[in-house]
């Protein structure tokens, strides 16, 4: 999640509001004792809630490297050129080396694990979530300066590829579509 200069002022009054009036009464109408001892009891709840938090999101991060791990231990490591060259023509091995380099940095190990045009995105080897595949469509078409608005059957079917080559063919789609000087 990213926050941007319309979060702030939301986020100062919700501090603010829920936390700092609070805390400042508390401090301001509590005994010292009554303030240490509480302040112990928030920290102790604090430790718990945490390692109650981190334990699965641990796990998990773990279990996915295990699963690339082992998935590149299976398929092997795939080259960008190698990803490039399952397709045919020019645009389209251009829009192959974007999408190869956005879905390598949604990799949990950074690594990319052998795909064929025909793999699904959202299950082996890649088992990527759908809506993070579309934020990261979004950052690739703001990167290469893609306006997706102007062809809404395009846009549809770039945000709901399903394997590489629809992936890509929609992207070369857009890239075909710029002028020859905003190419990247």
């Amino acid at each position: 999640m990213q926050l941007d200069r319309n979060d702030v002022f939301p986020l100062s009054v919700l501090f603010l509001v829920g936390i700092g009036i609070p805390f400042g009464l508390w401090f301001g109408f509590g005994t010292h004792q009554q303030i240490a001892r509480d302040m112990f009891s928030v920290a102790e709840d604090f430790t718990v809630v945490s390692v109650c938090l981190a334990v699965p999101i641990a796990w998990f991060a773990l279990r996915s490297r295990w699963r690339e791990k082992r998935l590149l231990a299976e398929r092997g490591e795939q080259a960008p050129a190698d990803f490039t060259a399952q397709f045919a023509t020019e645009s389209k091995q251009h829009a192959a080396r974007f999408a190869f380099e956005m879905l390598r940095r949604m990799t949990a190990t950074g690594r990319m694990p052998r795909l064929d045009r025909e793999d699904r995105l959202s299950g082996p080897p890649l088992f990527l979530v759908p809506d993070d595949l579309a934020e990261e469509i979004e950052q690739l078409c703001q990167q290469l300066e893609i306006c997706t608005a102007l062809d809404p059957d395009t846009e549809s079917a770039l945000y709901e590829s399903r394997t590489p080559a629809q992936l890509v063919s929609a992207l070369a789609h857009f890239i075909e579509q710029q002028p020859a000087g905003a190419r990247h």
